[in-house]
């Protein structure tokens, strides 16, 4: 029955095991939750479990029943309060640039007036000598 199932849903079926053994959300790390993954598969070699776990990963990063907390540990999102897991949009996205993005806009506006500058200083420059030497010599 294990094996037709998939990495994501048996490291489902381990974390909600261990809430109802302990009857709280308690995080697992990343390497507890992958090593119990390969008992349930019966995967003893240890490198074989090392090549899935970049997978396993990504499939647990992706996968929207399962939140990751402090330390790189794991738990089941319907075992968590909401507002432990709920990330509210207006303060990821905020019209107002952050202070990191006002320091660069005021770098690049710098930036900018200098090539101004240059410009005006070679309108004060003197005339370039050969350029001139040509105009003699159309006249």
């Amino acid at each position: 029955m294990a094996e037709s199932k998939s990495l994501v849903d048996i490291a489902y079926d381990v974390l909600r095991q261990e809430y109802e053994e302990k009857n709280s959300s308690v995080p697992m790390p990343f390497g507890e939750l992958l090593l119990a993954v390969g008992k349930v598969l019966g995967m003893t070699d240890e490198n074989r479990l090392i090549d899935l776990a970049s997978r396993f990963y990504t499939a647990l990063t992706t996968d929207g029943r399962f939140v990751i907390k402090e330390n790189n540990t794991w738990v089941l999102r319907e075992h968590e309060l909401y507002e432990n897991v709920h990330i509210d949009m207006n303060d990821v996205y905020s019209d107002e640039p952050a202070e990191d993005e006002l320091g660069s806009e005021s770098e690049d506006k710098d930036l900018e007036n200098e090539g101004d500058d240059e410009e005006d200083d070679e309108d004060n420059e003197e005339p370039n000598i050969i350029s001139a030497e040509l105009d003699e010599d159309e006249e």
